[in-house]
């Protein structure tokens, strides 16, 4: 685990740092990130330069909940949704973060893509998230059946 962390952050900071909202290409390119841990499916813990490390929450879909699960079927489907999400973060492709606002926990909500594509669009074209654009969160367990 530890040598995948330290890949991560060495491939960010060697060029495929941040780009980041409201800020220009020269800033975002002095504030690279690095995922220092996966939470859950839809939600990490950053590590940027200059910034320290932060929550933050992937923006465009949701996980089940791995934390305080309503009902087994949500629990086997989040852990599946984080393993999957640690196994895409661990590409020799590496990935771009982009950082966004902040949601009412306090969490940086940002979008991570890999060649271009969103690791969101990948978890819910393989079932394991659905589309969030805000509002209310969907009912794992009704929606699994």
């Amino acid at each position: 685990m530890h040598g995948f962390l330290l890949s991560l952050r060495l491939g960010l900071l060697f060029g495929l740092g941040l780009v980041a909202f409201g800020m220009d290409r020269a800033e975002a390119a002095s504030a690279p990130c690095a995922v220092a841990r996966v939470v859950d499916g839809d939600t990490v813990i950053l590590d940027c330069l200059g910034m320290g490390q932060f929550r933050a929450r992937l923006m465009g879909f949701d996980t089940p909940e791995t934390h305080r699960p309503r009902c087994n079927r949500e629990a086997l489907l989040g852990q599946a949704a984080t393993r999957r999400l640690r196994a895409l973060l661990d590409t020799p492709a590496g990935f771009a973060v982009q950082l966004g606002g902040w949601d009412r926990y306090e969490r940086r909500l940002i979008t991570i893509t890999i060649n271009g594509r969103g690791v969101g669009e990948t978890l819910i074209a393989e079932g394991l998230a659905l589309p969030y654009q805000r509002g209310r969160r969907p009912d794992w367990c009704a929606h699994l059946g």
